[in-house]
């Protein structure tokens, strides 16, 4: 599970959590059934969250990829400059 995933699943508990204590057991499928346009509206809020949960992910799998091409670009710039010295360095003792 990567950081996001922990993320996302820890704020899912939190509202279980407080889902458990402010609503009595059973007390949803009772709403559901007694107010379908709360029905419909949970509904549609379950859809919605799982859409955004799925677009975080894909989002934070590009920033991770951002992250690593940052990385191995700053890695190569730093063998472009080290070899860049070396030959330097070959070049001055050569012309001594």
């Amino acid at each position: 599970m990567n950081s996001m995933e922990r993320l996302l699943h820890d704020e899912m508990t939190r509202l279980m959590d407080r889902l458990a204590t402010s609503v009595p057991e059973g007390g949803i499928e009772r709403m559901r059934a007694v107010n379908p346009t709360l029905r419909l509206r949970l509904d549609e809020i379950d859809t919605a969250l799982a859409g955004l949960r799925s677009s975080l992910m894909e989002g934070y799998g590009r920033w991770n990829r951002a992250l690593d091409d940052l990385e191995n670009l700053w890695a190569l710039a730093a063998w472009r400059s080290a070899h860049s010295e070396e030959a330097a360095e070959k070049t001055t003792a050569l012309a001594a």
